[in-house]
């Protein structure tokens, strides 16, 4: 309870007492966005100049260049200004009527949790079918190819895509929210992670402490990576759910088998001098 006091306090000094609900739900979504996309790049970022870290790239053969960077951020200053930010003052008066609001207090902590599970849930589902569809030969050729112009995709990259595709696969992120919350905190912790899940799903490495190892079910960046790669398959966003029952992750899954098993006689070719060795 007192680190809910001490949460709700500095809502009300840093938020309330200075802005408008209305400003919240439009520039707070677009600073929050902001935030928490390019800043959980950062680590990632760093990660490119530590050589003791590049075992765990994924693709180390392919590397990040600043030219493709700059060009994806230019990209991006479009999409989020020009695209995104508008779409939050167009629907700012709806979510509004829907009952959205700041005050306090929050909601019980269980029903945040809750309602961001739910809206991961909801996303994945949607994300799932809108990005299969994009796949098709004429939405692909036309909209999609611009994403997989980034075949070893870097954190940054995860919203490098055809405005209309942002327009399409941003419903998911909003639907979520306008069916399971009308509280602001909330739908700023569902950015805030939604944001973190997709910058790490494109961040090109996969390290022991990666959410795809600790979270049951969770793609993460080795799912998505392989798809940027083959341009085929895993096309869920956050969960490997939908591509295991639909049978879209297979390839994945193939090539997983088939390296283990390549591993697996590589060790025992390797330990076979050393036997004969001792017999001697």
């Amino acid at each position: 309870m007192a680190v809910r006091g001490v949460l709700e306090g500095l809502w009300q000094r840093t938020l309330l007492d200075n802005f408008s609900e209305e400003d919240l739900v439009s520039y707070g979504i677009l600073i929050g966005h902001e935030f928490f996309y390019f800043i959980p790049y950062l680590p990632f970022l760093l990660c490119d100049y530590i050589p003791a870290l590049q075992k765990y790239r994924i693709q180390p053969d392919k590397p990040f260049t600043w030219a493709a960077r700059w060009n994806c951020i230019k990209k991006l200053m479009i999409t989020h200004f020009l695209i995104q930010f508008p779409m939050m003052v167009l629907f700012k008066p709806y979510i509004l009527k829907l009952g959205l609001t700041a005050a306090l207090p929050f909601p019980p902590l269980w029903e945040i949790v809750l309602s961001v599970v739910a809206c991961f849930i909801i996303e994945d589902f949607y994300f799932y079918w809108i990005h299969r569809a994009l796949h098709h030969p004429f939405w692909y050729k036309h909209i999609h190819k611009i994403h997989h112009e980034h075949a070893a995709p870097f954190g940054i990259a995860a919203e490098y895509a055809h405005p209309l595709e942002t327009l399409l696969l941003g419903m998911g992120t909003v639907l979520g929210p306008l069916l399971t919350t009308r509280h602001l905190v909330t739908l700023y912790l569902w950015l805030a992670t939604r944001l973190f899940q997709t910058v790490e799903a494109h961040a090109g490495y996969h390290f022991p402490w990666s959410p795809t190892r600790l979270i049951p079910f969770w793609g993460g960046a080795h799912f998505h990576d392989f798809h940027h790669e083959t341009f085929v398959g895993n096309y869920s966003s956050s969960f490997t759910l939908w591509d295991w029952v639909f049978g879209t992750s297979r390839q994945y899954y193939a090539r997983l088998e088939r390296r283990e098993k390549e591993k697996a006689t590589k060790t025992v070719k390797a330990a076979k001098p050393a036997k004969q060795v001792k017999s001697a």
